[in-house]
């Protein structure tokens, strides 16, 4: 009996803990900076009941803060809301940008720490394919996480999308210096069963330096297509 979906299940499950537990500690930020903020203004009613004047350049400045930091924690739970959703179906039809985008903003956090800064630079418009949406995002946080833990000094990952066919094309280029770290996540049996759940491949050029994962643009239709592969 395969084993393929105990597997699968056991990366996206820690994948999920890993974003959670990071969007945990961004909120947590967030009510840290919203609870000083509440204490300062709190120190400001004590003086004015004191006879003291209030500064209200200064309460302008701690509201505008703390309107700022609950627009942020808005973002951060829409943000683990679409995350979430995307869990819900085993096959969808999603869009890769939007994909690769929530990743990137899901891994942002981490990437912060480590000094390193995600881009994504997209076509401009939507690249809609069917695909295991959950499953991709586990395997591009798999990928972001590895490069920025092991790849040191990297500073700036480029993210490129696009086209080849009826493929779609995720690159990363400027990664020369990363092929050590890089062999040894694609030699992982994880990165090879989330690939092969995806009906994707993965190359790396040495010489070029760059990453190119292709994903087709239906997952069903080229499985279709391939007899003996399986569903």
């Amino acid at each position: 009996m395969s084993t393929e979906p105990d597997v699968i299940g056991q990366e996206e499950i820690r994948y999920f803990g890993k974003v959670t537990a990071s969007i945990s500690h961004e909120l947590k930020n967030v009510l840290a900076i919203l609870n000083e903020h509440a204490g300062l203004l709190q120190d400001f009613v004590a003086m004015a009941a004191q006879g003291r004047p209030l500064d209200v350049e200064r309460i302008r400045q701690l509201s505008d803060g703390m309107l700022k930091q609950i627009g942020r924690g808005d973002t951060i739970v829409r943000n683990m809301n679409r995350f979430a959703h995307t869990a819900d179906h085993e096959r969808a039809t999603a869009d890769l940008v939007g994909l690769v985008e929530l990743s990137v903003q899901m891994f942002g956090r981490t990437a912060a720490a480590r000094g390193v800064t995600v881009q994504v630079q997209t076509p401009g418009q939507p690249m809609m394919i069917a695909t295991h949406p959950f499953v991709l995002e586990t395997l591009i946080g798999k990928l972001l996480d590895h490069l920025a833990g092991k790849a040191f000094g990297i500073g700036t990952v480029s993210i490129g999308l696009g086209w080849r066919g009826p493929e779609a094309q995720i690159s990363v280029p400027g990664l020369a210096t990363c092929a050590g770290p890089l062999a040894e996540l694609l030699a992982s049996d994880e990165v090879k069963l989330l690939l092969a759940v995806l009906d994707a491949t993965i190359e790396f050029s040495v010489a070029g330096g760059a990453l190119v994962m292709t994903l087709p643009g239906n997952i069903d239709a080229g499985r279709a297509n391939a007899p003996g592969k399986p569903a």
